[in-house]
């Protein structure tokens, strides 16, 4: 009865996670209808901070103390965060790369996850896992045709997500070894790349400049809610918390149904035009993401062993 429930936690995990990152582009648009990016990229996460410095202190958790742990967690913060917005700022068209081109290299951090594991230290992959990576990377290439109007992904844009999914991957990688030597919760792990978030888009002000006054409509108020307490917390633990119990490779598939939920819900929101071919990719997609989650009796210990589960409880 055990393992069904903890087989259903993460399913509820793993479809949240997709669901929530999915629809953050539809929560976006609607926040900057009422502020400029640079407002809602401070604001969303000094609300995403705030509500996981609140659970962390209902749970009764603790931040780290020592200066080595932190040095480590800034690093992951750099490659998840830092960096990115650096390179934006490098590249003045970085923000122009259209949705697919997003969504492609978004989802190929799974792909990067499976190639920097071996160079890492980490165990070997199962040869189903590596499949399901691979077959669902392909059904978001068909949904996103990288043959069609070629040069579009041939841009300082692209670079730009090029680089920040190659640090996204290595990032997953790490961030579980960090947990796994600090013997630190998911859920703390997810605190302190808050905070380091909130410094890195303070810092990113005096660039970009502030703007006018926020207009502070309803549906303004929402968005910030979701994507600050949602996004930037509760559903950003339970990736955390995947890629401890399942590994980086298997938990990067979500990636995978990302672009699925973004093209529905373009469809239902929006009224886009939607393809056979893309319908035939977000398919293919689904089932790389089952053949990569296929239980297997090699899987359930990639590199964490049982006792350690007793850590996230």
């Amino acid at each position: 009865m055990e393992g069904v429930l903890v087989n259903l936690g993460g399913l509820l995990r793993f479809g949240a996670v997709a669901l929530m990152w999915g629809s953050t582009y539809f929560w976006i648009k609607m926040a900057l209808g009422a502020m400029s990016p640079t407002q809602f990229s401070f604001l969303r996460v000094v609300v995403g901070a705030v509500a996981m410095l609140a659970i962390v202190l209902i749970t009764g958790a603790a931040l780290p103390r020592r200066p080595g742990v932190w040095s480590r967690l800034l690093l992951i913060g750099f490659l998840t965060n830092a960096l990115p917005v650096l390179l934006v700022q490098v590249v003045p068209d970085a923000t122009g790369a259209d949705v697919g081109v997003v969504s492609v290299f978004n989802a190929s951090t799974a792909l990067w996850v499976l190639l920097l594991a071996p160079f890492a230290g980490e165990p070997r992959t199962p040869g189903g896992a590596v499949a399901g990576v691979l077959v669902g990377f392909a059904g978001v290439l068909l949904m996103f045709p990288p043959w069609e109007a070629a040069g579009r992904w041939l841009t300082w844009g692209s670079l730009v997500n090029f680089v920040a999914a190659v640090a996204y991957g290595y990032a997953m990688i790490y961030l579980r070894r960090v947990m796994a030597a600090e013997n630190m919760r998911p859920l703390v792990l997810s605190a302190t790349q808050a905070l380091f978030g909130v410094a890195w888009a303070a810092l990113t002000i005096p660039w970009q400049g502030w703007g006018d006054a926020p207009q502070w409509t309803m549906s303004a108020v929402v968005a910030l809610a979701v994507l600050g307490v949602l996004n930037t917390a509760v559903v950003f633990t339970f990736f955390v918390r995947m890629v401890w119990d399942e590994g980086a490779v298997k938990a990067g598939t979500v990636l995978y149904l990302v672009p699925v939920v973004l093209a529905l819900g373009s469809v239902w929101l929006e009224g886009a035009p939607i393809t056979g071919l893309q319908i035939v990719g977000m398919v293919v997609a689904a089932v790389g993401v089952l053949i990569a989650r296929l239980p297997r009796r090699s899987s359930a210990r990639i590199s964490v062993a049982r006792d350690e589960r007793a850590v996230i409880r």
